[in-house]
């Protein structure tokens, strides 16, 4: 009986928020201007063994619709141990033309690679883009747009897998596609709090009135997000153009990643603890990072619930095998009628209102980033299977952060 209504209470709490998040979903941001003159901006690289994909995110840049003029690239490479200084410096002497700098470095980090890129930059806005990613050829014009004030202090894009080929990488892309369209919806209610590596545009006096980047801090890109809202700045999504990124493409990888991100996740919201349930910031402390909390407190419940509840279905199955001579393949159900009636109802009603609600959004994610909405195989896995992936992820990086584990960004 616990056990069902803790399953009501989580689908209550599923579908009250994808109501809300249906009735926001249609909202835009329409505070834009139009610039008479483009502005100076410098987007910052850093770079640690990106030799394979530095040149087509160069290339990828010095092709965007946006004045040579207007531009600085800062590549930093972060103590690589391959070709990828090399390959900047190629780079460089074929396109002359553009104002490219290469910074080299000891290994110290993402954090600060981009300080010291942040340090020699020029322009008014300064960008950070990741080595492994692809630039939109018209996104940064839309983004500067979304400068309409004083009080923003980043941009952001949506952004999707670039050219997914293993069923991992598929899955990532549904992921990605989901997690884009959630920022737009949190851009839609103010409540967006999150700068990433794929082409985030900043207010350059801003951050570095806020000292930077955090050097030690393992999501660098998280903590300057969670900065600027805890200094009651604001973060945009740019609703028009992509950008592209290389995700992990085997589980190791993405196992890593993600209990980083998460390792992250955790640290910053203690780091930022006070802006919980504080009305000063708005829809942001009293609903979007308690809704995050709770949900992973949730997380960590379902685990031990599910875990204890596996363990007792296993032993039972035993008993019955062993003690009872129970016929494994007696499944026991002879007709239709009593397959239905042997339903759980207070389970599976309220699940499967949840999953239509939650299908509705999966599909409204697709529609906003223009990509056709299909079911296969990855979108089974996406939706049954890798949730499970993911907690266990949590309880990972739980038990990594909780033991003071040593951070790393790579």
């Amino acid at each position: 009986m616990i056990f069902e209504i803790y399953i009501w209470i989580i689908c209550f709490l599923s579908v009250y928020v994808s109501i809300f998040w249906i009735i926001v979903s249609n909202n835009k941001d329409k505070n834009k201007i139009k610039r008479k003159e483009l502005p100076l901006v410098t987007i910052a690289i850093p770079a640690y063994n990106e030799e394979r994909g530095i040149w087509n995110t160069l290339k990828s840049l010095t092709g965007m619709d946006y004045p040579k003029e207007k531009l600085e690239i800062i590549v930093v490479n972060d103590g690589s141990k391959d070709k990828t200084r090399e390959k900047v410096e190629e780079f460089i002497k074929k396109n002359k033309s553009f104002n490219i700098i290469l910074i080299n470095q000891e290994n110290k980090g993402k954090g600060a690679a981009l300080n010291n890129a942040l340090k020699i930059a020029k322009g008014e806005y300064f960008s950070v883009f990741d080595a492994d990613s692809i630039a939109g050829k018209d996104v940064l014009k839309s983004m500067i747009e979304y400068f309409d004030s004083e009080k923003v202090g980043a941009v952001i894009t949506a952004i999707k897998v670039y050219e997914p080929k293993t069923s991992i990488e598929k899955i990532q892309r549904l992921e990605y596609i989901f997690a884009s369209f959630v920022r737009k919806l949190m851009g839609n209610v103010g409540t967006l709090h999150t700068t990433h590596g794929v082409l985030s545009l900043f207010n350059k006096d801003i951050i570095k009135k806020l000292n930077g980047f955090d050097e030690k801090n393992m999501t660098e890109d998280f903590e300057i997000a969670m900065k600027l809202r805890h200094n009651h700045y604001e973060i945009k999504m740019c609703e028009e153009g992509f950008c592209y990124t290389q995700v992990p493409s085997n589980f190791h990888s993405l196992w890593t990643q993600r209990v980083r991100w998460f390792r992250g996740f955790m640290s910053n919201n203690i780091k930022y603890k006070d802006m919980v349930m504080n009305k000063e910031y708005g829809l942001l402390g009293r609903f979007q990072i308690p809704l995050e909390l709770i949900t992973l407190a949730l997380v960590f419940i379902s685990v031990g619930l599910l875990g204890y509840n596996g363990i007792k279905y296993i032993i039972n199955l035993v008993y019955k095998i062993v003690i009872l001579r129970w016929e494994i393949f007696d499944i026991g159900i002879h007709s239709f009628k009593e397959l239905i009636l042997g339903i759980n109802w207070m389970i599976f009603f309220p699940s499967t209102i949840s999953l239509i609600a939650g299908l509705y959004l999966y599909f409204k994610a697709h529609y906003y980033i223009k990509e056709k909405w299909r079911f296969h195989f990855a979108s089974f896995i996406y939706l049954f299977v890798y949730p499970v992936l993911r907690s266990l992820q949590w309880i990972h990086a739980f038990y990594l952060e909780s033991t003071k584990a040593k951070k790393r960004w790579r």
